[in-house]
């Protein structure tokens, strides 16, 4: 009984057979040209695509704005307040890593650091309130000279760059780079462009499948370029930030000159290409101050710099660290 049901043919249903040759047109229609039958799939796809992009692109031209100091235009889209809050949580994990290490405020060495900050911001008004500010003297011979300014406007200075600038003019060299960047908002420019890399990186993955290959793309023509140009303008305003405050323009030449005397006899970071590199070489950022140099100098001149001098004693005595 069950045997003759089964071979008994099947009564005609036009609907399935509609379905069957529908769904046979789609697949034969897919296989030869990538889209449905009808073009829903294609219409909808090319709709969202378009749409992401037009949504991208004008979220991208919104969130132009041009830099301080320099003018240059960047894509930034991270507030100022989520900008301190990342500065708090560094700030926190950096005491947690040298806090051992921090020598007291009465120290001369951190006496001399923080007088080099006051007279930066004092002269600077774009640089906020003095109070705002907190120096940290690290003070340990076997760590490598550094000093760096938290977007929270906290600065740590490391004790084994102090002989590298020698005076407070080389100091002043220093620490108004590491100011710039913040001035620049460097940090949040970093962040904003994160995800833009994110998207290079996909990209490129999407067309070679080599995952490798397109960190090492990114890395090379967007994110290392990237970071030399926000040192260079660092370099530059850091220049205008410490000749508007009386400082000589021309210690940043000699600076730089004994920081590349140092990476040569260290072999830190002197065999790496420029292209490879986070930051320019010492050699080119020499040049470019030269160039920077009669700028700086005039507006050094228009400070009256040479009548504040005299009153530098009573300035130190008058400093509240």
């Amino acid at each position: 009984m069950w045997r003759f049901i089964k071979n008994q043919p099947r009564a005609f249903r036009p609907s399935q057979s509609f379905r069957s040759y529908r769904n046979y047109a789609t697949y034969r229609t897919f296989g030869n040209t990538g889209f449905s039958a009808d073009g829903l799939w294609s219409r909808k796809t090319g709709y969202w695509i378009g749409g992401i992009t037009t949504a991208g692109a004008l979220f991208y031209v919104t969130h132009l704005e041009r830099a301080p100091v320099t003018g240059r235009r960047r894509f930034m889209m991270v507030s100022e307040g989520l900008e301190k809050y990342m500065g708090e949580r560094s700030y926190r994990q950096t005491l947690q890593q040298f806090g051992r290490y921090i020598v007291p405020d009465h120290h001369p060495q951190a006496r001399q650091v923080q007088r080099v900050v006051e007279r930066l911001v004092r002269s600077n008004p774009d640089l906020g309130n003095l109070e705002d500010w907190k120096v940290h003297l690290i003070h340990n011979p076997s760590l490598p000279p550094n000093a760096f300014v938290l977007p929270n406007r906290r600065v740590f200075v490391f004790s084994s760059i102090l002989p590298i600038c020698q005076d407070d003019d080389g100091l002043a060299t220093v620490l108004a780079h590491e100011t710039g960047h913040q001035l620049a908002r460097h940090s949040a420019e970093h962040m904003s462009r994160m995800p833009l890399y994110t998207i290079f990186c996909l990209g490129i993955y999407m067309l070679t499948g080599i995952d490798t290959l397109n960190r090492l793309i990114v890395n090379m023509l967007f994110e290392l370029p990237a970071s030399r140009e926000m040192e260079r303008e660092a370099d530059f305003a850091g220049l205008m930030l410490m000749s508007r405050a009386c400082y000589h323009p021309e210690a940043a030449v000699q600076l730089w000159k004994r920081m590349s005397d140092y990476e040569r006899r260290s072999g830190n970071g002197a065999n790496i290409p420029e292209f490879m590199s986070t930051h320019p070489l010492s050699t080119h950022r020499i040049e470019l101050i030269q160039q920077w140099l009669p700028e700086a100098q005039s507006m050094r001149a228009q400070g009256d710099c040479d009548t504040y001098s005299q009153f530098l004693p009573a300035f130190h005595q008058v400093s509240r660290w």
